[in-house]
């Protein structure tokens, strides 16, 4: 099929004026070079305003957790869908749906995602030269533990069997350790319970909470001391009222 509208040649004469991008940012971290989103923000920009074209982005599914790492931080793992739409002036349009992911210890794992699916998204349509596509970005995360298991600053005792084990109730609000955070004292307590409730489930038990404005919808990390222990405490007391019923 035959197709005249301007995006299509307009696309064609962006991927020859863009250029390559190279990796002028430094993870401080890691120490590895990377291309920041800056970066192709300003290639892109002057050409996308020459040529007239512009992007209209869509959120179609998001996905959040949290996860903690070795140390006991929380940190809030978000996982976006993205729709974008690349529109000419005479209303010509393009679309392609691209995933981008974001860990952040505070309210900007949304954020991180949606700046790292937009690069991907603009490298791949404009075919934008590069050395190697290996790109973690600007933060990454090597102490993250996979899900469910129980970080080794926690001990359980070996000849605990927590899949055949009678279900006990957690111990009741306990006080934090000296010099621990809210975002650590929580993860003590999420390793406690798994160690203690057969098929423990955090998230679901908070989701539920959630939904009955039994505890505020925040983020783990932004909370104080006083809200964190009464979240644990709210969940603790959901399992129990889970085996009453």
């Amino acid at each position: 099929m035959e197709n005249k509208g301007m995006i299509y040649q307009l696309i064609g004469q962006a991927i020859g004026k863009i250029g390559a991008i190279g990796k002028e940012k430094r993870n401080a971290q890691q120490g590895f070079m990377y291309r920041g989103i800056d970066q192709v923000y300003n290639a892109l920009n002057p050409v996308m305003a020459e040529l007239g074209i512009f992007f209209c982005p869509e959120v179609i599914d998001q996905k959040r957790e949290e996860r903690v790492t070795k140390n006991g931080s929380v940190l809030t793992y978000t996982l976006l869908t993205i729709k974008f739409t690349a529109y000419a002036p005479d209303g010509s349009n393009v679309s392609m749906t691209v995933v981008g992911e974001g860990m952040d210890s505070g309210d900007k794992s949304s954020n991180k995602a949606m700046s790292v699916a937009m690069k991907y998204a603009m490298f791949q349509l404009f075919c934008i030269p590069t050395e190697e596509m290996k790109d973690p970005d600007a933060d990454v995360y090597t102490d993250v533990l996979p899900r469910n298991t129980v970080p080794a600053t926690v001990t359980v005792p070996a000849t605990v069997n927590t899949s055949a084990m009678i279900p006990q109730p957690p111990r009741q609000n306990p006080n934090p350790m000296d010099g621990e955070t809210p975002g650590a004292f929580i993860s003590r307590r999420i390793a406690e319970m798994k160690a203690e409730i057969p098929g423990f489930n955090f998230m679901a038990a908070r989701s539920e909470l959630i939904k009955a404005e039994k505890v505020p919808d925040v983020p783990s990390a932004t909370m104080n001391m006083e809200q964190a222990r009464t979240l644990m405490d709210e969940v603790h007391a959901w399992y129990d009222g889970k085996k009453a019923s």
